[in-house]
């Protein structure tokens, strides 16, 4: 035996003869453990509620940035223009950076509008000639483009690059065009194209003028044939891969775009809402990252107007209202029924219509009673706002269109 081993062996030897050695040596060990268990778990709930009031703040400087700027900009163009035509849910408008040209396109009906603020004394053959040349640009513009001349966003992103930690961003495309679901041949055309286009779509449109400020407004309006439309075949290849993964019909994916912003890939509301699936970051955004993430995020305006993100977070949602909040619903239709009417008015209201209470779990119970054809009918009359009562309408018989 080894001179190392003749000092140990005695002492493993006095150590296993002494159980008040080994229960102390286990009881300090038990001691260290819990308190450092404690001292985990304390810092980590420390730092959720720390991650809690960045999210809150995040939350609130979009808000009261998006207010504070929007109020600034309409009030700019307003002087310069008379009065201020603002994106919404169907129509993109878009000024240019001076000011000077304004452009409105209706993803709905195909009508767009060129307008050319001059001074009195420009001809109007002049601004009609400037009028068309805007056009050939407009049918370049692409999605990052677009959202480089957004001032709004432009401000709302700014204030958010101090939150980091809660917020997300992304980059968009510098090739798509956002007139593409308008104009399919967009997609692959150069310059020579887009120029003929231009030509083609101007060709017979319609010219009209008007005073303002003491200034001329020049206007060209025109119409994109619906046949060289593929509204929704643009996004075809991404919605089938977010209901594939979310587990919705993807008829119901297309409905809501379609019900929603028409396939605008600028679509936003005054809520605000953005993108194809009009998501409010506030509500919707915020549930379906806290499923997507592990952590509810700001979602920036950028990450919302990235055509594949936004019909992510719309299809989370979706998955969400089916699958957890209305799970308890036994039939897949009624369930359905009430899936879309919360994506526009939330699970509560539609709990309140059936209950009179936001227990969503408590009116399943009501609901379940019911047959599908009686939920329906029910939603229809009992829903808290008209715009919801349409609105299920209008998904439920557009999910016809499309099925496959």
């Amino acid at each position: 035996m080894s001179k190392m081993n003749k000092k140990i062996v005695p002492l493993l030897l006095a150590v296993i003869a002494s159980p008040t050695i080994i229960a102390n040596d286990f009881s300090d060990f038990k001691a260290q453990e819990q308190k450092t268990a404690s001292n985990y778990q304390e810092k980590t709930q420390q730092e959720f509620e720390q991650y809690k009031l960045e999210l809150e703040a995040g939350f609130k400087d979009f808000q009261n940035t998006y207010v504070e700027e929007s109020k600034k900009y309409s009030q700019k163009m307003t002087k310069q223009w008379g009065d201020y035509k603002e994106s919404h849910k169907e129509i993109w408008g878009n000024y240019s950076k001076n000011g000077q040209i304004r452009e409105s396109v209706n993803f709905k009906t195909g009508e767009v509008e060129i307008e050319i603020l001059v001074d009195k004394k420009t001809s109007t053959k002049k601004a009609v000639k400037q009028a068309k040349e805007s056009v050939k640009a407009l049918f370049a513009t692409t999605e990052k483009q677009a959202f480089e001349n957004d001032v709004v966003a432009q401000k709302v992103e700014k204030a958010l690059k101090k939150h980091t930690t809660v917020v997300k961003t992304a980059e968009l495309s510098k090739t798509e065009k956002i007139m593409e679901p308008l104009l399919e041949s967009l997609k692959t055309a150069d310059d020579l194209v887009i120029e003929k286009l231009a030509i083609e779509m101007t060709g017979s449109a319609k010219v009209d003028s008007r005073s303002v400020n003491g200034k001329k407004v020049v206007k060209l309006s025109f119409k994109i044939p619906a046949k060289l439309s593929n509204k929704a075949g643009r996004y075809s290849s991404r919605v089938l891969e977010i209901a594939k993964k979310e587990n919705i019909p993807i008829s119901l994916v297309y409905a809501v775009m379609e019900t929603e912003s028409n396939f605008n890939p600028r679509a936003k509301s005054h809520v605000p809402a953005y993108g194809l699936m009009q998501i409010v970051p506030m509500s919707a955004g915020k549930d379906a990252t806290q499923y997507l993430f592990g952590k509810a995020k700001v979602l920036a305006p950028s990450y919302l107007y990235n055509g594949n993100k936004n019909i992510e977070i719309g299809g989370a949602y979706l998955h969400i209202l089916y699958h957890r909040y209305l799970r308890k619903i036994d039939d897949r239709t009624s369930r359905l029924f009430c899936a879309i009417a919360a994506y526009n008015t939330g699970a509560g209201n539609v709990a309140k219509s059936f209950i009179g209470s936001y227990n969503i779990n408590k009116a399943a119970k009501k609901i379940n009673q019911l047959s599908p054809r009686d939920v329906y009918r029910h939603l229809r009359k009992h829903l808290p706002h008209d715009e919801t009562k349409d609105y299920i309408q209008r998904v439920a018989r557009r999910m016809a269109k499309y099925q496959s």
